[in-house]
């Protein structure tokens, strides 16, 4: 999926669409039973808008969840086995992390430059 930054309406998947489906399927269900076809198909549509808002504000944030996770996990496979400056051993548990993707020795204190370019949790 594209990722844009501007205000593009998504498309829900997975059990976000399920669940905007099964607002217009008992909603529908419930206007034919009570046969109050045309008000009530107003207010579908706008418990339907309301709850795909919702949904897509769900999305959105479990997504740069994820993406975050991702960025961190691929910086700690990216830490050198020691410290360029102080030439101590370090591993991603024993380095002081100041960021999802900026770390510090913990001996002398520098950056630690991580190698295979890390991507950033935007991409």
């Amino acid at each position: 999926m594209a990722d844009n930054d501007n205000d593009e309406e998504r498309d829900l998947r997975g059990v976000y669409g399920a669940i905007q489906s099964g607002i217009w399927l008992i909603g529908l269900a419930i206007l034919f039973w009570q046969g109050s076809f045309w008000p009530g198909i107003l207010i579908l549509v706008a418990i339907s808008g309301i709850t795909q808002a919702v949904l897509q504000s769900m999305a959105k944030r479990q997504e740069s969840v994820a993406q975050t996770a991702d960025a961190a996990r691929a910086a700690a496979m990216a830490v050198p086995p020691t410290c360029p400056t102080c030439g101590a051993a370090i591993s991603a548990s024993s380095v002081t992390w100041i960021g999802p993707t900026a770390a510090q020795c913990p001996y002398c204190k520098s950056a630690i430059p991580l190698k295979n370019g890390i991507p950033s949790a935007k991409e």
